[in-house]
């Protein structure tokens, strides 16, 4: 068996809706055109990948759920938000399709991975894991802008910060 280097990382792990991105219509983020970045957020990023950080997008997209979109729409929706930035600085952008509440089987159903649940960073993990990186979570950082993204960070024992304040908006 060969060998492997491991490197060890810190992650900022990053929600999408409300923290990196909004819709421009004001409300929920229908389709791909209603995307843009929130001002800033691409240096600060930027600087925290210059640090030695990862960088992970993790959104819940219950709305697949409720029948609003489609996972090819959520796609469209990642590639748009990748492509928005200069230089993409994300490692991965994971999402969630579930939800309990949901009326469209089969992703009407209860997940580990919907946030606040910790499954979506676990696969992260594994993924790094495979490319012979170590996340080192007890030097990572969670930021969100809703309850969920906080209790995600509390069940997985990563420090949080509400988006605002890390980017250095108004409340």
């Amino acid at each position: 068996m060969e060998k492997k280097n491991f490197t060890v990382k810190p992650a900022l792990c990053l929600d999408l809706d409300g923290t990196v991105r909004y819709s421009k219509r004001g409300d929920f983020i229908h389709k791909p055109e209603d995307i843009a970045l929130y001002k800033g957020v691409e240096d600060v990023i930027w600087r925290c990948r210059e640090r030695g950080y990862l960088v992970l997008g993790i959104s819940n997209q219950g709305g697949i759920a409720y029948g609003l979109k489609t996972l090819r729409t959520v796609e469209e929706e990642i590639r748009v938000t990748r492509e928005l930035f200069g230089r993409d600085p994300f490692d991965d952008i994971q999402y969630n399709p579930l939800h309990p509440g949901g009326r469209k089987k089969p992703f009407n159903l209860k997940t580990l991975l919907r946030k606040p649940e910790t499954g979506m960073l676990a696969v992260f993990e594994a993924k790094m894991f495979n490319r012979g990186i170590i996340v080192d979570w007890e030097n990572s950082l969670f930021v969100g802008d809703r309850p969920e993204d906080e209790e995600c960070a509390q069940n997985a024992g990563i420090p949080f910060t509400w988006a605002n304040a890390f980017f250095g908006r108004g409340s």
